[in-house]
């Protein structure tokens, strides 16, 4: 561990109450974390962005501190009372928010434990209630430990096109005489409801009533995870009680990978990790690709109402031991998704699908990452060569198929945007669907807002 960084203080100011946020370098670092103010009684997501993790965070094109993007529906529904302990991701250009909700402790007769559900959106701002605006994930009540928070304090990932959902749940059969325990879910559903396999002693199995719950990764409460592609290692921020520490798991959860490592400031809740949009570890500059930055945000102290608030800033550097030269070229590109590379007299390249597409023109890459980041020429040169994008690249439409992009060696990269294209200067030609589907496929492109 090396480079221990602090923010000499809070990173966003105002409020009854700030903590658990989900923070994504997305261009800027944007953060989601769960707030309170006498404008919005009871738990609210609330929304900030900032050029540096050190702040000040502010609202999208405003000096407010933040603004409240998502809210409680105020009705008889499992999230009418309190939305809270968001978790953000974008996959395919599509910003899923998991978070818990709850009606409180009794209302309309009903318990109110807390349960789990998603909205989606298109620009992080803007979200709607996604599964009939019904919960994804219910408490499992397989056991009565005394503590009656429920199913929530989801974390998520998205790897080789797998939703991982980590989420505490403090009726599980596993769960500690506390409450606390984390349960993990895969699915390539983000809905959960097709598909869902559970962590078990022995791996990953098809989720049934049987073992619901019956296994847990760790005694843990208010997780936040991450994939490092350079550790291939998940990486858990949890606290220790006074730290937040950092534990290591092996790709399928079977074991610990490294030792753990603790943060440098005392916190009073959940850390969020600072992760890039599909919640893997952000890219190292200059081409260092052994070394993984990890940064969160934790509240650190406690209002007068004893919740905490205070968000604030800590890091370190964790070393993978490896150069980008020594790696396979795959590995170096996956530490690189989604970013687009510039390195000096060479082409900008946008990294994706394990390998680069090179461009002359930077609006099409805007289009699809916002992340741009410096590197080496031969960290750059190390990432597997895909095609390249010129304005004017020919682009073809088939009814029934999306528009894609025609490059080298005859490849359709498809776009879920046509804006894209146009960006490009490119013009679509429209050819058979047999003829679009000679073609081999690449990777897809997706606009971001």
């Amino acid at each position: 561990m090396t480079n221990a960084r602090t923010s000499t203080g809070v990173v966003v100011a105002g409020g009854v109450y700030n903590y658990v946020p989900s923070v994504l370098q997305d261009g800027v670092y944007r953060m989601w974390w769960c707030g309170s103010d006498p404008q919005h009684p009871g738990d609210h997501v609330f929304y900030a962005e900032s050029s540096s993790l050190n702040g000040p965070f502010h609202a999208r094109g405003s000096s407010a501190p933040y603004e409240s993007v998502f809210s409680p529906t105020h009705a008889d529904t499992f999230d009418g009372l309190h939305t809270c302990d968001p978790s953000v991701i974008r996959v395919n250009g599509v910003y899923y928010m998991y978070y818990g909700g709850s009606l409180g402790k009794v209302v309309h007769g009903k318990a109110g434990w807390t349960t789990i559900g998603l909205a989606v959106s298109h620009d992080g701002i803007h979200w709607a209630r996604a599964n009939k605006g019904r919960p994804i994930i219910t408490p499992a009540l397989r056991k009565n430990t005394g503590n009656h928070y429920g199913a929530g304090q989801p974390t998520v990932s998205y790897r080789d096109g797998l939703f991982y959902l980590m989420y505490t749940d403090s009726t599980g059969a596993a769960s500690a005489t506390t409450g606390a325990a984390q349960y993990v879910l895969r699915s390539r559903d983000p809905n959960f409801r097709s598909g869902v396999q559970e962590l078990t002693a022995t791996g990953f199995r098809p989720r049934t009533a049987a073992f619901h719950t019956g296994y847990k990764l760790a005694p843990y409460f208010s997780v936040d995870m991450q994939y490092s592609d350079a550790l291939d290692s998940w990486i858990v921020a949890h606290s220790d009680g006074p730290n937040s520490r950092l534990s290591f798991f092996a790709p399928d959860f079977s074991s610990r990978t490294f030792r753990d490592v603790k943060m440098p400031r005392n916190v009073v809740e959940g850390p969020g990790l600072v992760s890039r949009p599909d919640r893997h570890s952000v890219a190292p500059t200059a081409g260092r690709c052994g070394v993984v930055p990890v940064d969160i945000i934790n509240a650190v102290t406690r209002s007068t109402t004893t919740a905490p608030t205070a968000l604030k800033h800590q890091g370190v550097n964790v070393s993978a031991g490896q150069t980008c030269s020594s790696m396979a070229p795959e590995k170096a590109a996956r530490i690189f998704d989604g970013y687009a590379l510039m390195a000096s007299n060479l082409p900008l390249a946008f990294i994706t699908g394990g390998r680069r597409l090179q461009s002359v023109g930077i609006h099409p890459i805007q289009d699809v990452t916002k992340n741009f980041i410096a590197t080496t020429r031969d960290a750059f040169q190390h990432i597997p060569y895909g095609a390249s994008l010129s304005h004017g690249s020919k682009a073809i439409a088939a009814t029934g198929r999306p528009a894609a992009f025609l490059l080298d060696h005859s490849t359709k990269w498809p776009v879920n945007s046509i804006k894209i294209i146009t960006d490009n200067r490119s013009s679509l030609t429209k050819i058979s669907m047999a003829q679009y589907d000679h073609y081999q496929t690449g990777p897809a492109l997706h606009q971001v807002q």
